[in-house]
């Protein structure tokens, strides 16, 4: 059903960061330029599924990016 397909894709509220945000979070390895040039071409490298509009707004799921990145260093998630 329609529903259930919804709910398995949704993502919490305290996974939402903003690019400045997760930035912050990890500043060891994620920089606000370096996370801005990956979603340039989001549409393009898949990091589109973790990216969540709002408004003018652009929100990055951690988890979802955590596991974009290990498919791009060549990690199994």
């Amino acid at each position: 059903m329609q529903q259930t397909d919804t709910i398995d894709q949704s993502i919490p509220l305290d996974d939402l960061y903003s690019v400045e945000d997760l930035a912050a979070r990890h500043p060891n390895v994620l920089t606000v330029q370096a996370l801005r040039w990956q979603l340039r071409s989001r549409e393009h490298n898949g990091l589109a599924q973790c990216c969540v509009p709002l408004g003018r707004k652009l929100l990055i799921s951690k988890s979802r990016y955590e596991r974009w990145l290990a498919t791009q260093a060549g990690v199994a998630a």
